[in-house]
C-alpha cells in the first residue's frame, strides 16, 4: 500500500503545482524558507560630544512564535546576526538581550526588548529582518 501512495503523491505534485501541494495529506514535511536578520541596540548614555550612539550589535535571543505552535528561540552572538530555517507561515518575533534588564525590587531579568514584528516565511525564501532594542 505505501508504493501506490507514494507514486499518488508524487503524481499529484505534478500535476497540481508542486510536490510539497500533492505531499501535504502524505504526511511529508511542509514546506520551509529562511529567516535571517540581525539583533541591534540603539541608545544609551551619550557619547563624546553628546551625542546619542548609533545602532550597535548585540547578543542575545531571538523568538518566533505562530498560533498552535511552541515558540523557536534562536541564541544569537556578539555579532547580532542569527539565521533560521522556519515552516512558511506567519510569525511573530521579538529579541531579547542579557545586555537590556529590567530591574523591579532590586531583582532584575531579561525582558523582551525589542518592539514586536512580524515576518513571513515563504516557501524556499529568505526574509531579512532587523530588532532593535531602544535603550534610554
Amino acid at each position: 500500500m505505501t508504493p501506490l501512495r507514494i507514486s499518488a503523491c508524487l503524481l499529484g505534485g505534478i500535476l497540481l503545482t508542486g510536490l510539497a501541494a500533492g505531499c501535504a495529506s502524505a504526511g511529508a514535511q511542509p514546506a520551509s524558507g529562511h529567516v535571517t536578520g540581525k539583533l541591534v541596540r540603539e541608545g544609551g548614555p551619550l557619547g563624546p560630544g553628546g551625542k546619542q550612539p548609533g545602532e550597535r550589535a548585540m547578543s542575545g535571543t531571538v523568538t518566533f512564535s505562530t498560533a498552535g505552535h511552541q515558540p523557536i528561540t534562536v541564541k544569537v552572538g556578539s555579532s547580532g546576526t542569527f539565521s533560521v530555517p522556519l515552516q512558511a507561515g506567519r510569525y511573530q518575533v521579538s529579541g531579547a538581550s542579557p545586555e537590556v534588564m529590567e530591574i523591579d525590587g532590586g531583582r532584575s531579568r531579561e525582558v523582551p526588548c525589542s518592539q514586536p514584528t512580524s515576518a513571513v516565511v515563504a516557501a524556499g525564501q529568505t526574509a531579512t529582518i532587523t530588532l532593535t532594542c531602544v535603550v534610554p
